[in-house]
């Protein structure tokens, strides 16, 4: 017997159908707490990047397999389906893959970086209802709170220390309230209500990517280029100053070595009559003791002009010292007034 499927699901076969077909990146995003006008935003604001698919996850699952399993199956649509049954990482609650609880599916081409802009810039702060999760560490700091000092019960039942200060409760330390993953209770939710807090940021939570046939956790978004550049100049630095304590050259150091040669030479000319082609070191010496003005202005002559004065203050400096060492005829005053006078 032929299974007849209503027109509505059919419709919905097609629509998934066509995006597999269309898009080669997927961002799988937990719902949970999302409102249906902050959906209506994120559909709107990834228009023309993105296409967020919402369903029953029997569905899902059944159009995955279905592509999978038919004859004109690409090695995607394999990998796609086995990644999804046999991955649990993402999934701790049941044997089911990896598409389990209440997840939507988003359909890209464009860069991680442009959608998670999106989906972030849409996230709501909302307070700590009771018997919801913690997706965070939530800390009431230490400071006056303005609450009377009738309120002092609420901190006694979470062990929170508190003074009375001009008749207002005021927190001694901070204090941790909630960690990721516990449930709210009462008493923290009634606390958390009087203080005005409201520690919790609710939008769609990308829990794990499928991209060209592998699966990876949603911490990959978060390799940007900056992440990168940060990582690669950090390598090179750490080459570039093991070859030069190492004397092993390599093409980080090279730079360097090219410097370090270039200034010997350079050194070697000043202190003797010994020219090379890319620098006179004999008309710079001459030049700096003449006070004539250096000509050329750029290229290689540029850092020996630097150096030329130094050297040429370093040999006029004995000079100096033996001037200084000389000493001079004292005078006698005699204020004007003669020994007999």
């Amino acid at each position: 017997m032929v299974r007849e499927y209503s027109e509505k699901k059919v419709n919905y076969f097609v629509h998934m159908n066509d995006l597999l077909k269309q898009y080669k990146r997927l961002l799988f995003a937990d719902v949970d707490n999302v409102k249906s006008q902050q959906m209506h935003d994120i559909r709107h604001g990834l228009r023309g990047k993105a296409v967020v698919l919402m369903g029953k996850n029997t569905l899902m699952r059944k159009v995955i397999n279905d592509r999978a399993e038919s004859k004109d199956a690409t090695e995607l649509d394999k990998k796609l389906a086995e990644a999804l049954a046999n991955d649990t990482t993402y999934n701790t609650f049941n044997k089911k893959g990896a598409l389990v609880q209440n997840l939507c599916i988003i359909f890209t081409n464009a860069d991680y970086g442009e959608v998670l802009d999106v989906v972030k810039k849409h996230r709501i702060q909302a307070p700590a209802r009771v018997g919801s999760v913690s997706p965070v560490d939530v800390v009431i700091p230490a400071g006056n709170t303005g609450l009377e000092p009738g309120a002092t019960s609420f901190f006694q039942a979470l062990n929170i220390n508190t003074k009375i200060v001009k008749g207002a409760v005021e927190i001694v330390t901070d204090k941790k309230v909630l960690s990721v993953g516990e449930k709210v209770d009462m008493s923290v939710a009634t606390l958390l209500a009087k203080l005005n807090i409201k520690p919790f940021f609710y939008g769609l939570g990308v829990k794990f990517v499928y991209d060209s046939g592998n699966m990876f956790g949603a911490d990959i978004l978060a390799l940007n280029d900056d992440f990168f550049k940060a990582n690669m100049e950090a390598a090179i630095k750490n080459i570039t100053c093991l070859s030069l304590a190492t004397g092993t050259p390599t093409e980080c150091s090279l730079p360097h070595d090219m410097t370090t040669a270039f200034k010997n030479l350079l050194s070697i000319c000043l202190g003797t009559n010994l020219t090379f082609e890319q620098y006179n070191g004999k008309a710079i010496v001459e030049a700096v003791k003449s006070g004539k003005p250096l000509g050329g202005g750029g290229g290689a002559a540029a850092p020996a002009a630097a150096a030329a004065p130094a050297a040429a203050a370093g040999k006029a400096a004995p000079k100096k010292e033996e001037k200084a060492k000389a000493p001079e005829p004292e005078e006698d005053d005699d204020m004007g007034l003669g020994l007999f006078d």
